[in-house]
């Protein structure tokens, strides 16, 4: 049998099903509701009831927060708006140092710098892709004010990250744009400890500790690919009253509305500068509908990715990265990652999973991202053109800290040839789909050697 790459016949020829649904007949309805209102948006820039926005849009922050059990939600128009509110609210100031990850998003470490402050990474962890507590704390100096944490792939935050944070007496912000909807698990509240194979885990809001919930601001995404969409929009959320005014305020012209309030408000908030970075009316009235559907979403990704990994990863040399749920965590599967062992396969990885991609056909409605699979993930951050050639005035003439290759070894390790991610698994498949998905990496495995010999 011939491989596709190779000019043979695909696995697979015929469209893959598009995304998960989450617009349909309830979002339209909806949606139109909000059109024949006239109103697409009812924010004032000025000290007054409309300061907090339109009827959508504070249920929608009435529903995420009952969701999550978190005190207060703010609306926002995307993830990186969320971060850049995040960094003022928390009080950034050149200068300022801020852990951040190599992969993720570019905003999850630039965000810091639009304020001054200096991202500095540290390395991940090669089971969750997220940052590994050892190498955070190594990066601590008396400069550090924050870290910001990224829920990767849809893992939820390891706890030892909030207690380094709460250790250091340093803010943490959580990015889980890529995990709504994925938790931890503690088994006691109310003051008692939780002690689990010798490990003393302090005491969490409750049993189901949502992703985004343990750190002073989470930011969630509803861009176009997640988990649930308005095209583009976000979520800013926390528990603490004094950072969710300011939140507020960054996000709808902060000093505007503090000429608006009384002496001792002016007192707390003058030094803050506003954005307008507020959500539609429509953008609310979409994501409110979907909220409702989270929980389905959810089970449908992790049902995909379980089937997946069990028939992917029958092939040597590619494995499942996670250790075995047990109840301890839900992830919600943003990114599907694999890990490959080029010693195993005979092969090197972006040879593999092209002619993998050549077995398959994109889908109908996103024929511009090709087959939904990735050589790796990003490359990692500090050897973007911005760090590596150090023009921003907030990192000119920083020379004390590391942007060079060789920074963080485990992510430039995945990066070049150990790991890569699907997003098949976010698709509407049916048996039939993943038999497919599945026999197109049986197929290339069965043949690797003959790839590149035409």
């Amino acid at each position: 049998m011939e491989l596709a790459i190779n000019g043979g016949r695909k696995v697979r020829a015929e469209y893959m099903p598009d995304q998960l649904g989450t617009i349909d007949r309830e979002e339209i309805h909806e949606v139109v509701d909000v059109m024949r209102k006239k109103l697409l948006s009812k924010y004032r820039g000025n000290f007054s009831e409309n300061f907090w926005g339109g009827e959508k849009v504070q249920d929608l922050e009435k529903a995420f927060s009952k969701k999550f059990n978190i005190h207060y939600s703010l609306a926002v128009n995307s993830c990186t708006s969320g971060l850049h509110i995040a960094c003022q609210a928390i009080g950034l100031q050149p200068g300022d140092e801020v852990i951040v990850t190599p992969w993720s998003m570019s905003c999850s470490a630039t965000a810091p710098m639009l304020y001054g402050a200096i991202p500095v990474f540290a390395d991940i962890d090669p089971k969750t892709f997220c940052l590994d507590p050892e190498s955070v704390k190594a990066q601590i100096t008396d400069k550090t004010k924050a870290i910001i944490y990224v829920d990767l792939f849809g893992y939820p935050m390891n706890p030892e990250i909030r207690d380094i944070a709460d250790d250091h007496n340093i803010f943490l912000i959580e990015d889980a744009a890529q995990a709504i909807g994925s938790f931890r698990n503690y088994l006691h509240v109310n003051g008692e400890e939780n002690k689990t194979q010798n490990q003393v885990i302090k005491p969490r809001r409750t049993n189901k500790q949502y992703a985004g919930t343990t750190a002073d601001i989470g930011v969630f995404s509803f861009t176009q690919g997640k988990h649930l969409t308005s095209g583009e929009g976000g979520m800013i959320i926390t528990d603490d009253p004094q950072l969710n005014i300011k939140c507020a305020m960054i996000r709808n012209h902060a000093e505007a509305v503090c000429n608006d309030m009384d002496v001792m408000n002016k007192i707390f908030y003058s030094e803050l500068l506003g954005f307008n970075m507020r959500m539609t009316e429509i953008q609310a009235a979409i994501i409110i509908e979907q909220l409702k559907k989270l929980d389905g979403i959810v089970v449908a990704r992790r049902f995909n990715a379980k089937y997946l990994y069990g028939n992917i990863t029958s092939i040597s040399g590619i494995s499942d990265p996670y250790e075995k749920e047990n109840n301890e965590y839900t992830n919600s599967y943003y990114c599907q990652p694999f890990l490959y062992d080029e010693t195993i396969v005979g092969i090197p990885r972006d040879k593999f999973i092209n002619a993998v991609k050549a077995e398959l056909t994109e889908e109908k409605l996103r024929p511009d991202r090709g087959v939904a699979i990735g050589n790796g993930y990003i490359k990692p951050l500090y050897l973007f053109p911005i760090f590596q050639e150090r023009k921003h005035w907030s990192i000119r003439n920083e020379t004390k800290i590391s942007y060079e290759k060789g920074t963080c070894p485990v992510a430039e390790r995945l990066y070049e040839k150990e790991l890569f991610v699907s997003l098949l698994h976010s698709l509407e498949l049916n048996q039939n789909d993943i038999t497919d998905i599945s026999n197109a990496f049986k197929k290339v495995y069965k043949y690797r050697k003959e790839i590149g010999r035409k």
